[in-house]
Parts: structure tokens; sequence; C-alpha cells
């Protein structure tokens, strides 16, 4: 889910500089009187909610959609007994400012931007019916609560990488000029180059963060902790 959000200031400051040949003079002319826009980057984790409502053919379809998402196909013969989703939000913010340049033209530029991502309802499902204290209940509960561990550090990891990235923006894309008519248009414009710069990165983020994910549900790591609560029943039989 992404929500993204314009917000276009007019503030004027008349100037006098000296003859202007094109927009990239106006821009360099704008550049002289502001200053690099403030940047915040925040996140939220969400609240970790447990569920164990759901039956077998729920956590059937639901992981059999995760992995058609990853382009993998679920191992054939599984048997989910635990399932975590969690959906990231991504908010993105910029704020533009007006003042006015030569010869009536105008310059837009970002006065702040706030970018924000978050988990929501991040949500551990237990197969209904598991019984508390078995091997596979205490597999399950681990197993899930890694994924969302996954989830927690990679946030943590990837939001001082996006707020240096969103702060060398304005060295990449600066501001833009134009005439009083066209300013509405070209603020949404400049919007719409720093959107697209930082969009691409939390995009880039969301892939890796899911193929680590999809590295936890390989068959050999299922078949691995599967292989462990049969030996774990096995040794309580004897």
């Amino acid at each position: 889910m992404k929500k993204v959000f314009f917000a276009l200031i007019l503030s004027f400051f008349v100037t006098k500089p000296a003859f202007c040949d094109s927009l990239e003079e106006y821009e360099k002319e704008c550049l002289s009187f502001i200053k690099a826009p403030e940047v915040v980057v925040s996140s939220a984790y969400g609240k970790l909610r447990y569920r164990f409502d759901k039956d077998e053919a729920f956590l059937r379809q639901e992981t059999e959609k995760k992995f058609r998402d990853a382009g993998e196909d679920m191992p054939k013969d599984f048997t989910p007994i635990g399932l975590t989703k969690v959906r990231d939000i991504f908010d993105f913010n910029l704020t533009v400012g007006q003042i006015e340049v030569s010869k009536g033209y105008v310059c837009l530029y970002p006065e702040k931007i706030d970018v924000r991502l978050e988990y929501y309802m991040p949500t551990i499902y237990i197969l209904k019916g598991l019984a508390e204290g078995t091997c596979q209940y205490d597999l399950a509960v681990r197993h899930e609560n890694t994924h969302m561990q996954i989830y927690i550090e990679a946030l943590d990891y990837f939001l001082p990488i996006l707020k240096r990235e969103a702060e060398g923006l304005f060295g990449k894309i600066g501001v833009k000029a134009a005439l009083p008519q066209n300013a509405q248009a070209t603020a949404k414009a400049l919007n719409e180059a720093y959107l697209k710069t930082i969009q691409k990165k939390v995009d880039a983020w969301h892939t890796e963060v899911e193929e680590e994910q999809m590295k936890l549900d390989s068959l050999e790591n299922y078949m691995m902790e599967n292989l462990l609560c049969k030996k774990i029943d096995g040794a309580e039989e004897e």
C-alpha cells in the first residue's frame, strides 16, 4: 500500500539578478537563495498479533499465494502449520515552496521531504488445534517469530540507507523553474521526480526482504525442521 501526499507552499521572494538565458540559469539563481530541504524518515513495526483460529485450508491457500508472489511453487506434500503476514506501507510527502526569480519566472523547490515505512497489522497464524507444548507447535512459533525478526531487522537496517538516499536527492534532482501559469504542473512534476526515485529504492528493498524470507521457507529448511521433530517425537516415545 502506498500513500503519496503533495503540498505546494506559495511564498514569493522578489529579486533583481543578472540576465538569464535559460531555465537552467533560473534554477541556478534559485539555488543561490534556498537551502537543502529538511528530510524526515520514520518507521513503525506495528503491533504483532497471534491467531490460532485458522485451519489448514486457510494456511495452505495463503502460503501458496506467498510462494506464487515470490515466483516459486510451494513444496509438494507440505502441510503449513504456521504463517506470518505483514503488509508494508510507504508514505511519501513532499512540501514544495515557491519563489520568484528573474523576468517573472518562478522556482519550485523542495522544502521538506517526509518518508515513512511501517508494517501494518503484522500477524502470526498458528494452525488451529495444534497442541501447545508439542514439537510441531514450538517449531511453528519459532519459525514464524524468525520471519518477524527478519522483517524488523530489515527495516532497522534500511531506514538510515533510505534517509541518506532522500537527503542526496536534492543534489541530483534539485529545483524546477517555470512561468507562473505553469507553477502547479511544475510542482507536481518535481514531486513525481522525488517520489519516483524513493519509490524505486523502497521497491528494491521490499524485494530483497521477501527473497530473504523465502530462504527460511526453502524445501531444505522445511525438511530439516520436520526431521528435527521426528527425532524428538521418536526419542519421547522410547
